[in-house]
């Protein structure tokens, strides 16, 4: 088994030992590094990068202070879902990081099985309403807001909620409420990071035939695929353009067959 140093303080290790156990890693967790200096969800520390650069920077991270050849890093990040902006929604990305030949393999999984939200209460009513939507007590609650008089995170006993909240009602008219989106204080999140540890073992099974790195995948899906009434080009994948990150090597694997008209923008306007 190799080493996989995974950089985090949120105790994610056990949520993606498993599934890296079967590509050969044996997952240990390196927290001796405050990942909060790269951003925080409760917006105390802005994150001024992007996911995968961040997710990236923690796996790089992890390989120097473990003095190991391979790291994990991981990102979650919140807000709108892609498809009509309607639902909240939920995007983990992990990054496996090969110090030696210095290159990274990602995998990720979104989905709106989240309970990411906000919001102002002006009663206790409405907080404990909150708080039972998001699936308090088994996922923690925020208590205000960074600079607050008052900001309490990873609150998870009711009694707390409560004496905080009436507390804070005493001397304002409102009082912000939000979910705590770290991983360990949120079994959702948990459950999606282990999606995205499956996604990741399966790709790092595929190896590069040129070099047998680890992590040979599809970078990019290009449509066109041709209807099978009337052969017009349709959004349905016609080439997967496949990329090694170690050696560069890549090849396009084109698709035979045809596209159901149903996916056919001139059968099915």
């Amino acid at each position: 088994m190799q080493t996989l140093a995974f950089l985090t303080n949120h105790n994610k290790a056990p949520l993606v030992a498993d599934s890296l156990a079967d590509s050969g890693f044996d997952v240990v967790t390196v927290d001796s590094f405050d990942t909060d200096r790269l951003g925080t969800f409760s917006r105390e520390v802005s994150r001024t990068s992007s996911a995968h650069e961040t997710a990236l920077t923690k796996a790089r991270l992890a390989t120097q202070l473990a003095g190991t050849r391979y790291g994990l890093g991981s990102e979650g990040s919140f807000g709108r879902d892609p498809y009509l902006g309607m639902l909240p929604w939920d995007n983990e990305l992990l990054c496996w990081w090969d110090a030696h030949l210095g290159y990274a393999v990602y995998a990720s999984q979104g989905g709106s099985d989240t309970n990411y939200a906000q919001r102002w209460v002006t009663s206790l009513a409405d907080a404990q309403a909150f708080a039972t939507q998001a699936g308090f007590p088994d996922h923690a609650l925020i208590i205000g807001q960074a600079g607050d008089s008052i900001f309490c995170k990873a609150v998870q006993d009711p009694a707390q909620l409560e004496q905080t909240v009436t507390a804070m009602l005493e001397k304002h008219d409102q009082v912000w409420l939000e979910t705590d989106m770290r991983a360990h204080l949120n079994p959702r999140r948990q459950a999606l990071i282990r999606r995205a540890a499956n996604q990741l073992a399966m790709r790092l099974a595929i190896s590069c035939p040129a070099c047998q790195a680890a992590g040979y995948s599809v970078q990019q899906l290009q449509p066109g695929l041709a209807c099978l009434a009337c052969d017009y080009p349709t959004s349905q994948t016609l080439n997967e353009h496949w990329l090694c990150g170690a050696c560069g090597h890549t090849e396009t694997n084109t698709r035979t067959g045809f596209a159901e008209p149903q996916h056919c923008p001139q059968c099915n306007p």
